[in-house]
């Protein structure tokens, strides 16, 4: 234990975090000598069906899930341009949760043309509060919104979570015309993101093939983007492992610095999103459905059945624990159990299962 942390401690700054790391991976490295690992020919198969499957079973329903909701976000919007009334801003916003919250699941496994083609900064960059309202100040009702033209801190998400000004109770009556037409091109840019995001995973870009076939052939011949069958699982499982580490080391950690201001003003918007991103973690990692495929459940069961449990029930541990948050948001207490969750299951993907993938 003791060559553990020495191992591992100068790796972090938090002493707490460094000794919960390293009981973590003195568990997993009891569970990978107890249970043993299948032999590598069976890797290979698994890591090959992994490929094949996991943007039809994994990546691709989640973007049409996520163009769904997007078209809902337009309705709303454009009814809410045309009708300013309270009902119409409630609808809105409900939209505008339910389509951030579908992308923050997808998000969980975001690798390839999310963000090599700027997919990620279109949607989801922090916004220039200062620069929305010069923006609205300086462009006349006549001009149309040009959001593509724009700066990426001048839409996406955040863009229109600021102009819905839900947490400083803004009514109906508070918006003006321009910044109801902003919003709605907002919302159609986005929607037009999304839609191109889910042509390049079944359709391609640029003469390039889609993205879904890269993937699924991952070490065929003429296949420059993967040239293993390896490489493909290390991203799909690399992925998963840094969600759950940004969500370990990042989001939690904020949420539990500003448990104080919890009890005066519960933010539960951010423990839903936050729920968001670990059922996306769990739906890549079991998969769907099984008539659509496997998900990275099938491989780590085949290298070492004790691990996926593990790991299995961490995500679900999580997810509880993130649910009894958001029903008592002043209690931080489920808090830590979901990143101690977080983290068995960080620790274990990282340690236990990334080296089997890698060449």
């Amino acid at each position: 234990m003791s060559n553990l942390i020495d191992e591992n401690c100068p790796r972090v700054t938090n002493v707490n975090r460094c000794l919960r790391q390293s009981v973590i991976m003195l568990f997993a490295s009891m569970l990978g000598a107890g249970a043993g690992y299948a032999l590598e020919p069976d890797l290979e198969v698994a890591m090959k069906q992994l490929n094949e499957q996991f943007s039809t079973s994994v990546i691709i329903p989640g973007y049409e899930a996520l163009g769904g909701q997007m078209e809902r976000l337009v309705l709303a919007t454009q009814s809410f341009e045309a009708e300013p009334t309270e009902a119409n801003l409630a609808a809105v916003r409900t939209a505008w949760l339910a389509a951030v919250s579908s992308w923050t699941s997808t998000n969980t496994v975001a690798f390839g043309p999310v963000h090599s083609l700027g997919y990620s900064t279109a949607l989801e960059f922090p916004a220039d509060e200062a620069g929305i309202d010069t923006l609205l100040a300086t462009t006349a009702e006549t001009e149309a919104f040009d959001v593509e033209s724009l700066l990426p801190s001048l839409q996406g998400f955040e863009a229109m979570a600021y102009l819905l000004g839900t947490a400083n109770n803004k009514t109906a009556a508070d918006f003006s015309n321009q910044e109801r037409r902003y919003l709605s091109a907002l919302v159609v840019r986005a929607d037009g993101v999304t839609t191109d995001l889910l042509t390049v995973w079944q359709t391609g870009w640029n003469s390039n093939p889609a993205y879904g076939t890269l993937l699924s052939t991952a070490g065929s011949p003429g296949n420059h983007l993967y040239l293993s069958v390896e490489s493909g699982s290390e991203e799909i499982i690399r992925s998963i492992v840094n969600s759950l580490e940004v969500i370990s080391a990042e989001e939690l950690p904020d949420i539990l610095e500003a448990s104080e201001l919890l009890a005066e003003s519960p933010d539960t918007t951010t423990l839903q999103l936050l729920s968001s991103g670990i059922q996306g973690i769990q739906s890549a990692y079991v998969g769907t459905t099984a008539e659509l495929g496997m998900g990275v459940s099938g491989l780590v069961a085949i290298a070492n059945p004790t691990i996926d449990q593990q790991i299995q029930s961490s995500l679900v541990t999580a997810l509880n624990s993130i649910d009894q948050a958001i029903s008592d948001p002043t209690n931080t207490v489920p808090l830590f159990q979901a990143q101690r969750s977080v983290d068995i299951a960080f620790e274990l993907l990282q340690t236990e299962i990334l080296p089997l993938v890698q060449n």
